[in-house]
């Protein structure tokens, strides 16, 4: 209950745009932490990096074809964090992410953790040029399968580096791509979505 020409009055208040509450004003959280300094940094980078060994170690779990062949959705975090860390945070979150999902899931120092460890660099390597110079031109999801390329690519050329005379490369070269696609678009609209709503 209310009193008299209660109802009348709100139909008033909000007609005119008066709902005697305050503007609730959008909190964002990529604009906080681009504007942080110092210690918060450190703190947002590895707050990153968490979210990206989350996702390393989810992805554990799903069936793959080759040890090294994964859609690679923590790339989606490192897409998310060129936006808003520096470079060599961005490369912090990679090297974290990479040695702690190794170490939770006992693989640090095996040829898997190598093989892990090498895509990773080079899809950074990669993604951190496009970001920086093809940005306008490119959007999040082909950085994203850039950088999902790049990574099999590095990994299977380690592979055939470290067995001379295998033919291994060339007949999973058609596969490679095929699932670089798949998960680059994957991780790549999870980034778009991570830093349009964050």
């Amino acid at each position: 209950m209310g009193y008299p020409g209660r109802e009348e009055y709100d139909s008033v208040m909000v007609r005119d745009g008066i709902t005697g509450h305050a503007p609730v004003e959008k909190v964002e959280i990529s604009r906080i932490i681009r504007a942080s300094e110092g210690r918060k940094r450190v703190y947002y980078a590895a707050f990153l990096a968490t979210l990206a060994i989350f996702f390393s170690i989810a992805e554990s779990v799903i069936p793959k074809p080759l040890p090294w062949m994964r859609l690679g959705l923590a790339n989606a975090i490192t897409l998310y964090a060129f936006c808003v860390l520096r470079p060599r945070e961005v490369l912090l979150v990679v090297i974290s992410r990479t040695v702690a999902a190794s170490l939770l899931l006992g693989t640090f120092l095996s040829m898997g953790f190598i093989l892990s460890l090498t895509g990773a660099l080079s899809s950074f390597s990669v993604m951190l040029l496009m970001y920086r110079s093809l940005r306008r031109w490119v959007s999040p999801v082909g950085i994203s399968v850039a950088g999902a390329v790049t990574s099999n690519t590095a990994q299977l050329a380690l592979v055939n580096a470290l067995f001379v005379g295998s033919r291994l490369s060339l007949y999973l070269l058609p596969f490679l791509f095929l699932f670089a696609l798949v998960g680059g678009i994957v991780s790549g609209f999870l980034g778009r979505f991570l830093t349009e709503n964050l």
